[in-house]
């Protein structure tokens, strides 16, 4: 048999720790899916919707993993960003600022579906928190965007006396954004329901007890995890980037070329 030189060998077991390595590496980031936590694996990344009635609502739910241990997290500020595949955002996505079309047509929660065995709650029931959806078009916040995208600030927190101590590798509940179909169709309707829209968690950012021990998340645990599309998601344009990844989720090469549209 034959026997291999010691930095062959070295150099084998090198690759081995870093292959188990890996998974534990990679997994680290933030999840985005509709209707359920991504881990369930009932969500879905792509809504159609025949936007023929005023009933009903479609539930974004977002969720993260830590590469590490983390002690006392107190709560999570998160930024969602969206994009329209047309020249301007639909009046269907106008929502809260002033002049919206759909002004109570979005909401924020924090109590995960009861249905969902793998996801844990982070804040284990004790979470409060709330939202700001920012027009792009005139939103200093959302940076130079453009006029077909907007942004949603959530944030959630705990009491300091109920801080909690966060496990790697452990799926958790951060939040669920709520649109429901007010405004759809009839008089006073919102137009462009069926316009394609590409919706990315940018970030949450887990908050440590002043601050100590935070860490911001900004990678997705795999390739697509982190994106969700409405209507398939188009090719939204948001100054020189095209592109939706979430429209074509077996082509992961493009996320590279067009994550500048989420930044």
């Amino acid at each position: 048999m034959a026997v291999r030189p010691p930095n062959q060998i070295r150099q084998l077991v090198l690759l081995v720790l870093l292959l188990l390595a890996s998974p534990a590496a990679a997994a680290e980031g933030v999840n985005l899916a509709w209707n359920h936590c991504l881990g369930e694996g009932t969500g879905v990344q792509n809504v159609t919707f025949a936007c023929n009635t005023n009933v009903g609502s479609h539930v974004m739910t977002g969720s993260f993993l830590l590469g590490v241990n983390m002690a006392d997290i107190i709560g999570l500020e998160i930024v969602v960003d969206l994009a329209s595949a047309s020249a301007r955002l639909p009046s269907w996505w106008t929502f809260q600022y002033s002049g919206s079309c759909r002004m109570m047509s979005l909401t924020a929660n924090f109590v995960p579906d009861p249905s969902d065995a793998v996801c844990v709650d982070w804040a284990l029931g004790q979470a409060v928190g709330g939202f700001a959806f920012l027009d792009c078009a005139s939103a200093a916040a959302c940076g130079s965007r453009g006029p077909n995208a907007a942004r949603i600030k959530v944030g959630d927190a705990v009491p300091q006396e109920a801080s909690q101590n966060l496990t790697a590798g452990t799926e958790y509940f951060a939040f669920n954004l709520s649109i429901n179909n007010a405004k759809t169709v009839g008089a006073g309707s919102c137009e462009c329901c069926q316009t394609p829209v590409c919706i990315v968690l940018n970030s949450i950012d887990v908050v440590g007890k002043g601050n100590i021990g935070s860490r911001k998340l900004t990678t997705p645990t795999g390739p697509g995890s982190n994106f969700i599309a409405w209507q398939g998601g188009g090719v939204p344009v948001v100054g020189a980037a095209v592109g939706c990844p979430a429209a074509t989720p077996t082509r992961h090469s493009t996320w590279g070329a067009v994550k500048a549209l989420y930044r």
